[in-house]
């Protein structure tokens, strides 16, 4: 089995290179007997002393060689961990490498799950690295892990402030969440330049005012919505999603007697961004029937064409399904009810200009549906 560089042991390594010189002095005629007559001095005997000369010789060959024998050692004991330190390196830099092509291919297989192990095996050695990062940005954007991807765009900005390009991204998630406003100033607020800051404030959109305050009245009263940017208004009346049932204000809003108001309006700018909504209660007279503030319990009614701008007359026309009547008005701000509305026989004929149209259902036993709103503006296209 090969070892890591963590598996190395430096103090057996010295070892081995020890024995190794050792064992290269005995090939070169320099025994353990050889070291210990240099080191320790043994009482001596006649021959001994008839062979000083002899001995004085060998005496002055043996420091040379212990001094080669020594450098050998060190110089042998260098490279050797030079060769463990250079093992080290080329190792965890291949095993990194390994794994930076592993997460590549398996984005390019589509196997996500496969990717994020291996970006988070990167990450893991070096948490901040960019080019990390971005790997597991683009793993997120591709499943779809959006909550993660929020997290991993605010690493990439706090290791490179003036990235434009997670900014903007972080920026389009916000976009597709609910009450996203309040994170897109967060995100203008802590940008590091001018640039971004000027990027993220066209998204910003301030909620509209309602000028009449919330609360009880004894007389009819007018409605009227603004908005400081000058951004188109959408509201609704009776407490539905201004985004998806809104109908654009154009005027004053006429609130009538005997009637509860559920107002929410909000804005949205040329980016078709909405900012935050503004709601309000209305109670016009003392007598209102709480009972018309409930849910309808009949359906909204399909009107065809659905709205938007025209050059060429269109014909309105309404479903009315079997056991329903359907009764419709042009007039504005009116919460339109089978009393003051014009019962559906047949086609309408769209008025020229911007206008709204109102609908309602009303069943066999009087139940009437919310009121649907239709937008349309038609501009006859003038003649060459």
């Amino acid at each position: 089995m090969k070892s890591t560089s963590s598996d190395f042991n430096y103090n057996t390594m010295e070892k081995e290179l020890l024995n190794t010189v050792i064992e290269e002095e005995t090939l070169n005629g320099i025994s353990h007997h050889g070291r210990q007559s240099i080191f320790y001095e043994n009482p001596g005997t006649d021959e001994e002393e008839d062979d000083d000369e002899d001995e004085e010789g060998e005496v002055r060959k043996r420091p040379g060689s212990l001094a080669v024998a020594l450098l050998l050692c060190a110089a042998i004991f260098a490279g050797g961990v030079y060769f463990l330190q250079t093992f080290s390196v080329d190792y965890v830099y291949g095993k990194t490498e390994a794994e930076y092509q592993n997460c590549l291919s398996s984005i390019v297989k589509e196997d996500y799950t496969a990717a994020m192990q291996s970006v988070e095996a990167l990450l893991k050695e070096d948490k901040a690295n960019l080019e990390y990062l971005a790997l597991k940005n683009t793993i997120c954007a591709r499943s779809g892990d959006t909550k993660t991807q929020q997290k991993v765009l605010k690493k990439i900005i706090d290791a490179d402030v003036d990235n434009y390009q997670a900014y903007e991204q972080l920026l389009q998630l916000y976009l597709k969440q609910e009450k996203n406003q309040e994170k897109i100033k967060k995100l203008e607020a802590e940008a590091p330049n001018s640039v971004i800051s000027s990027m993220l404030n066209e998204y910003i959109v301030g909620p509209p005012y309602l000028e009449l305050t919330p609360g009880v009245y004894d007389t009819v009263q007018e409605l009227v919505i603004s908005s400081e940017g000058g951004y188109d208004i959408y509201y609704t009346l009776d407490g539905s999603s201004p985004i998806e049932k809104g109908i654009k204000y154009l005027g004053p809003i006429l609130l009538e007697q005997d009637h509860y108001y559920t107002v929410r309006a909000i804005c949205c700018n040329g980016k078709e961004v909405y900012g935050e909504e503004s709601t309000g209660n209305y109670q016009i007279g003392i007598n209102v029937d709480m009972s018309k503030v409930l849910p309808p319990q009949v359906e909204e009614p399909s009107v065809y064409p659905e709205g938007g701008e025209y050059t060429a007359p269109q014909r309105i026309t309404i479903d009315v399904p079997i056991g329903y009547q359907a009764y419709y008005s042009w007039l504005l701000g009116t919460m339109l009810t089978p009393d003051n509305g014009t019962q559906y026989t047949g086609g309408i004929t769209m008025p020229e200009g911007e206008s709204i149209l109102s609908v309602i259902l009303v069943d066999e036993n009087g139940n009437q549906s919310a009121v649907k709103q239709v937008s349309y503006t038609y501009q006859p296209q003038q003649a060459q």
